[in-house]
């Protein structure tokens, strides 16, 4: 870059940060280029280096009252496409992160759907054999069977009645299944 661009570019935002908003025209034809070009190479697609320059243009713009004027211009708008370059480049990475995430954990799933329902079926064939142990009286308790000759207790009576029956399917769950 030559050194009359660059001394325009430093004037140009001194009277941005003076207050001169017509500074913004001087910006736009002088600095905004080098922005979308140093964008570009930071990012390598002319889409995010165009967002990513637009970001930074407004963010010169409205910290101009921030720029120290003992300083190159130049240098100080670097920076600060700079800093969205590297927010971009976080918002793309975390973007492929999730994708890619949600890809493994379709695999994943898929896998253990098979298991999982590998599991259950032999967790239901248990279960069956559980009950199956039970007296009639403790499947209608635990609401397995339909009340038929049993009647249904009512109150403390059927809250004991059922602890009784779970703690008997617990005790057969732990003989099969093998868990304590």
């Amino acid at each position: 870059m030559d050194s009359t661009r660059r001394s325009i570019i430093h004037a140009a935002l001194v009277r941005l940060a003076d207050g001169d908003r017509s500074a913004i025209e001087v910006l736009l034809s002088e600095l905004w280029p080098v922005l979308l070009s140093f964008a570009e190479r930071g990012v390598g697609q002319r889409a995010d280096a165009e967002d990513i320059a637009q970001e930074a243009f407004l963010k010169i713009c409205s910290r101009s009252a921030d720029f120290d004027r003992t300083r190159d211009g130049l240098s100080w708008a670097f920076g600060i496409a700079s800093y969205e370059i590297k927010t971009q480049r976080k918002r793309l990475q975390r973007r492929r992160e999730v994708y890619d995430l949600g890809t493994l954990e379709g695999r994943i799933e898929e896998a253990a759907s098979q298991e999982e329902r590998l599991i259950g079926r032999e967790l239901a064939m248990t279960l069956k054999h559980a009950l199956g142990e039970l007296t009639e009286a403790d499947r209608v308790a635990l609401g397995f069977a339909p009340a038929t000759e049993y009647k249904a207790a009512t109150g403390p009576a059927q809250r004991k009645r059922k602890q009784r029956a779970l703690d008997r399917l617990r005790g057969l769950w732990r003989s099969l299944h093998g868990e304590p």
